[in-house]
């Protein structure tokens, strides 16, 4: 029997930390050199252009960092 709480449907602010489990998180975003400059996600393969802004997470309790596509 499989006792792993399911986390399909949820979304990341309802998801627990992977580390600890606390809710209890501050949300931000990553940066570059510059406070304007985003940090993106880009696959193999893809050209200039194409990717997805990213968001962070960072656990209150334990200090884990997550990165999520940017919606």
């Amino acid at each position: 029997m499989n006792n792993q709480p399911n986390h399909e449907n949820l979304s990341p602010q309802e998801t627990p930390c992977p580390i600890c489990g606390s809710q209890n998180f501050v949300w931000g975003r990553t940066v570059g050199e510059s406070v304007s400059q985003w940090v993106y996600f880009r696959a193999d393969g893809a050209v200039w252009g194409e990717g997805e802004k990213l968001r962070a997470r960072k656990c209150r309790d334990c200090n884990n960092v997550q990165l999520f596509s940017y919606d």
